[in-house]
């Protein structure tokens, strides 16, 4: 019990570490600046599409390596993956930013960072749904927001260093800078001892209709061999592919359909990334004080709305509006994720159980932008939107499978 209460004393403390550790692992949603001055140092124009390419070897691995390792990483424990993966994160950069070696480009920033990311984020995200189990939705949300709001800050501020110092003087500063500060959060934030949960929420909450006790702490191997799992990992894969090709994919759609500058489309880009943190926020808190599975339902429902509009619409405003509601759902994925998982299937193991739900976004990340590019013809993007809105759809289905199962389980 004194442990359990020192722990209490200190929440707010490991809460601060790991807002700063996940506003620094936020660097990977820099690629934008720096894939320019990275094709000019690799060799020019030629070179572009491969330089693409190691960024989505960076998206892979980042989304599948709490997966791939994720026994590895349960032996490590949380602080020790943290360690690892801010060294691997930063030595990604800083290595990426001195080498005229394609290899070892792909190396350094394809694996290194991925790997890095992808051992830093999910470990976060699993370490604050087990110490904070009576704010899950919340606690996510801020994180989630955190992270994938700090490109508003990082990336002017490495296009500066770009332009003034150059590419490998910024990734020096900027990998360092992360490596040290995530490194440190490893070392601060304390372990949260068996039985927290219980002390937080009470043995009756723990094992209330939220989840049923035949589902509840399953561990990776046992979560993968029930139905429930594919049914929530197709709801959360789907569901995010529409956000995915909204955020990845803005800019071009407002130039080609709307015949704007990039200048012009960037101030899209820019609210976009808002909506998305902001529904990081948003949907985190509605989590926390409401039906957490009606609220899956609404954000993968509102796409379907916005898509089908989309597609049989050319009309500017009616285009930024359901774009801007498309990401302000995808925004709500990154924050209800955690907590239906660890309400799914416990808060004993959700750590690795987020790993493994992580690769939703590796799915949305690789067929997201693919449906847009694929699908579009000279700024028509009709089909494209034809598309995701049926990819929608069955999110949709999936998430109102996956409340009545755990309706049906709790009755």
């Amino acid at each position: 019990m004194r442990e359990f209460e020192k722990l209490d004393q200190r929440r707010g403390f490991c809460f601060a570490c790991c807002l700063v550790g996940a506003f620094f692992v936020g660097l990977a949603y820099t690629w934008s600046v720096l894939q320019s001055p990275f094709i000019a140092q690799l060799g020019g124009d030629a070179v572009r599409s491969t330089v693409v390419l190691c960024y989505t070897v960076t998206v892979v691995s980042s989304t599948m390596s709490p997966s791939v390792f994720g026994s590895f990483i349960k032996k490590l424990g949380t602080r020790r993956t943290i360690a690892l993966g801010s060294i691997l994160f930063g030595a990604g950069y800083i290595i990426s930013g001195f080498t005229s070696s394609m290899p070892l480009f792909f190396f350094a920033f394809g694996l290194g960072t991925g790997i890095g990311s992808g051992f830093i984020y999910p470990t976060i995200m699993g370490y604050m749904a087990s110490l904070f189990p009576d704010k899950r939705g919340s606690v996510s949300g801020i994180i989630a927001g955190v992270y994938g709001g700090a490109s508003i800050v990082l990336s002017p501020m490495l296009a500066s260093m770009i332009e003034s110092r150059g590419l490998d003087f910024a990734l020096t500063i900027a990998g360092g800078v992360a490596l040290v500060i995530i490194f440190g959060v490893a070392m601060l934030i304390q372990p949260v001892p068996e039985g927290y949960l219980e002390y937080k929420t009470g043995p009756a909450a723990a094992s209330s209709g939220k989840a049923a006790r035949s589902v509840y702490d399953l561990d990776r191997k046992q979560m993968v061999r029930t139905g429930l799992f594919y049914v929530a990992l197709i709801a959360f894969a789907f569901g995010c592919t529409s956000g995915m090709m909204v955020i990845s994919q803005v800019s071009a759609i407002m130039q080609e359909s709307f015949a704007l500058t990039a200048t012009e489309a960037a101030l899209y880009v820019s609210v976009m990334s808002f909506m998305s943190m902001s529904g990081r926020f948003l949907w985190g808190i509605v989590t926390d004080h409401f039906d957490k599975y009606i609220t899956l339902s609404i954000i993968c429902g509102l796409p379907v709305l916005a898509m089908g509009a989309l597609a049989v619409s050319d009309s500017m405003p009616l285009t930024v509006v359901c774009l801007a509601v498309t990401a302000l759902c995808y925004g709500g994925f990154g924050s209800t994720i955690t907590p239906i998982t660890a309400d799914l299937f416990g808060a004993a193991h959700v750590t690795e159980n987020y790993g493994v739900m992580y690769l939703a976004f590796g799915f949305a990340g690789l067929a997201g932008p693919q449906i847009a590019v694929t699908l579009s013809a000279g700024g028509d993007y009709s089909m494209a939107f034809l598309a995701a809105c049926v990819i929608s759809a069955v999110a949709f289905a999936m998430a109102l499978i996956v409340r009545k199962k755990v309706r049906a389980i709790a009755a």
